[in-house]
């Protein structure tokens, strides 16, 4: 295999000349270049990766830190995003996952120092203060993908869970539902995710439609419920809505993977799913589409290209044009909703 001194030679340039041509780290003309770049093509030659990142100064590594399973739904969409985006640009991804409240606080710990990637994406976490101040004294790039919070972070893709939710109980209220809820997880995760504000935008929604506090439930994931496990806990929240003296009509939940073994458990003991109660998810996976699951719609692939982008070009030493995009949530009206029928109209 030809050297780098000899298509140098080839092209009529010197070899420190032909090394920045194909590494693209420095101003060449472009007709130099491509010159260099086809003399390399037909003498069957390649810089070496290690030279190539060894001179620019790069690892061309990327982490991607997940505070849970990589298989769900949610992170391996995330994972094949960025993977199309990275790979292309010669960048590895590494996945990084915290499970407990010590790896979290040691991963931020030790970023300032980190030496061995050229920039990170954050999916779903919740900035808090504490990650914020080491954020900002951290030198390589980070992004934030469905972050609540951007302090410390040099660009964000961030889901718009305030008008989702609006849009969700605005579809409620529209139907004609006096009483609503909204269920949360029953096992949440170690760490508080983006997806655990909605309950929050749920009843600031609720609020400003007029519904009055005592028409607005929330079934959050108490201490007794998380130690059930899933399964049990689905059927325990069943219970206690159902058993509520004045039940809600209508539901929504933080996530499909709540909502549709909700409907399940509510359908086995013979309340219907809508005409009893109407039932909405959030996130419109596969399986929402099969089991007719009225949801708002995400697209975490979508986002996690654009939050990928985003890190590519604060990489490359250049300017966002957007450094937060707010990416919307759309409603799917399927079978799972409908217009509330008062008991005596029945």
């Amino acid at each position: 295999m030809a050297t780098l001194k000899e298509v140098a030679q080839a092209a009529g340039v010197s070899a420190a000349t032909a090394s920045r041509a194909l590494r693209g780290v420095d101003r060449i003309s472009e007709q130099t270049r491509i010159k260099v770049i086809d003399t390399a093509k037909r003498m069957n030659f390649s810089l070496s990766r290690s030279a190539s990142q060894l001179a620019s100064g790069r690892t061309m590594r990327v982490v991607t830190l997940f505070n849970g399973p990589l298989n769900t739904w949610f992170n391996a969409s995330c994972l094949e995003g960025m993977v199309e985006v990275f790979s292309p640009a010669g960048y590895d991804l590494v996945p990084a996952i915290v499970v407990t409240q010590e790896s979290i606080r040691r991963f931020f710990h030790d970023l300032p120092n980190e030496r061995n990637v050229d920039g990170i994406i954050l999916p779903s976490f919740r900035i808090d203060h504490a990650i914020a101040r080491i954020l900002q004294q951290v030198t390589i790039p980070i992004v934030g993908l469905d972050t609540a919070g951007h302090t410390g972070l040099d660009g964000s893709v961030t889901l718009d869970n305030a008008t989702a939710m609006h849009d969700a109980v605005q579809l409620l209220h529209n139907l004609g539902h006096q009483r609503i809820g909204f269920i949360g997880h029953p096992q949440p995760g170690v760490f508080p995710s983006s997806a655990q504000i909605r309950a929050n935008y749920f009843i600031e929604s609720a609020q400003a439609l007029g519904y009055p506090p005592e028409h607005i439930d929330l079934f959050p994931s108490a201490e007794d419920i998380i130690k059930l496990g899933y399964d049990d806990g689905i059927a325990e929240i069943a219970g206690r809505v159902m058993r509520s003296p004045i039940h809600p009509t209508a539901l929504c939940t933080e996530m499909d993977e709540v909502a549709i073994p909700l409907i399940e458990k509510f359908r086995s003991i013979g309340i219907r799913v809508p005409e009893d109660i109407s039932v909405i998810g959030f996130d419109n996976t596969d399986q929402a589409a099969l089991v007719g699951l009225t949801t708002l719609h995400q697209a975490p692939l979508q986002m996690a290209r654009m939050a990928a982008q985003k890190l590519l070009t604060l990489m490359n030493h250049e300017t966002l044009d957007e450094p937060e995009t707010l990416a919307p949530a759309k409603l799917i009206l399927r079978n799972t909703t409908a217009r509330y029928m008062p008991q005596s109209a029945s």
